[in-house]
């Protein structure tokens, strides 16, 4: 048996029909869908002049946000610390813990709308006394020590004695000491009756009794001798006082 003889392109001669009947039943290759251009994406708009500064703007560190969390309650602590410290200490304080022990609430009310004595509310008690020292005398003496003295009348307005549903003002003088009375007239006058105008001369003269600069007796004296205008030695202190607040003023304007 001879051998296949080769054709031009090395392939055996017998085997090119079987060559040429598997390239026949291969599908033909179809030719690459071409991918479609992407559309070019639409310009935007620059940011506008606010905006760009807002965006290069240095950002709140985040260590930062902790604080700034906790500044609104800090606030209301450091608020709450610039409140006057006269309702827990000091002249109006002390003057309101004499009002209630010395009986005073007991005729005039507790809250000084008046009752058997006379109100304090309202102003009312500054319409009688003007200045603390006329109310500090009356405070002392009280009606029996101002009658005695041949006196019928009390207060910058010449108040009839009596004329309050015909009660009678008791004498304080010997029951209270002269500090306790300046507070409790300065609470009465303040406190009760309205009056801020005298707060700044309460709270000076009530330094200058802590310091030792007024030396004030143990109590204001009572009876005929006493002093029914200006109760002594607080009568001059209280002058000095306002004449020192008047000078402030004057220096601040």
């Amino acid at each position: 048996m001879g051998l296949p003889v080769a054709d031009d392109a090395g392939t055996p001669a017998a085997a090119a029909p079987a060559v040429a009947a598997a390239s026949a039943a291969a599908p033909a290759m179809k030719a690459p869908v071409p991918i479609p251009a992407a559309a070019a994406p639409e310009p935007v708009a620059p940011d506008s002049e606010w905006v760009a500064r807002a965006k290069s703007r240095q950002k709140v560190p985040y260590w930062v946000m902790p604080l700034l969390i906790f500044l609104p309650v800090w606030l209301i602590m450091y608020v709450g610390t610039l409140e006057a410290p006269t309702r827990e200490e000091g002249v109006i304080y002390e003057g309101g813990e004499i009002y209630v022990e010395a009986g005073c609430a007991n005729c005039h009310g507790a809250a000084g709308a008046g009752g058997t004595g006379p109100a304090f509310a309202g102003g009312a008690i500054i319409d009688t006394f003007a200045q603390a020292e006329a109310q500090m005398a009356w405070v002392t003496h009280g009606s029996q020590g101002f009658t005695d003295a041949g006196i019928d009348v009390y207060g910058t307005n010449a108040t009839q004695i009596g004329s309050y549903n015909g009660s009678a003002m008791p004498a304080f003088g010997a029951d209270l000491t002269a500090e306790e009375l300046i507070a409790v007239v300065f609470y009465e006058r303040i406190e009760l009756g309205g009056y801020g105008e005298d707060l700044a001369l309460a709270e000076l003269v009530w330094e200058q009794i802590e310091s030792g600069e007024i030396e004030l007796p143990e109590h204001f004296a009572e009876g005929p001798e006493g002093d029914f205008t200006g109760v002594g030695e607080i009568g001059d202190a209280l002058a000095l006082a306002r004449a020192e607040l008047a000078e402030e003023e004057i220096a601040s304007e």
